[in-house]
């Protein structure tokens, strides 16, 4: 008895080719990775105007602060209450809240904000306002 290949067998009937499966088997490789470049960004578009926004200034509550924490009220025996000195501590602004301490919100005496107060009068000739310029500038 002799065995015979499949690969050997050929069928006497042409047969047609078979429809693909999917249709983006019919689209060339190309355009496929053109379209999964397109939907993905599409889905970042969306993903980023849902992001929520900070439109109240929260982020700010998570910058680290200088703190000066208020003093504790410490107990010595039954006798003795006494409050310790106030103690300065690193962290954030919402923590610092939370925890009744007291932090620099905004420094009016730093150059940036002096330099917006002489400019003006600096350009419009004022002495003064010209040397204060110079010294910040120095």
């Amino acid at each position: 008895m002799r065995y015979v290949d499949a690969a050997d067998w050929k069928s006497p009937v042409p047969r047609r080719p078979s429809p693909p499966a999917t249709a983006l088997e019919s689209v060339p490789r190309l355009l496929q990775i053109a379209l999964g470049v397109l939907l993905a960004s599409l889905s970042l578009l969306v993903a980023a105007q849902a992001a929520p926004r900070d439109e109240h200034g929260q982020a700010d509550r998570l910058l680290t602060v200088d703190c000066l924490l208020p003093g504790q009220v410490r107990q010595l025996g039954t006798s003795m209450t006494y409050l310790t000195p106030r103690r300065p501590v690193r962290t954030s602004v919402a923590d610092c809240e939370v925890r009744g301490g007291e932090y620099v919100a905004y420094d009016r005496a730093d150059y940036a904000t002096a330099l917006k107060v002489w400019q003006a009068a600096a350009e419009q000739g004022d002495k003064e306002a010209q040397t204060n310029l110079g010294e910040i500038y120095e």
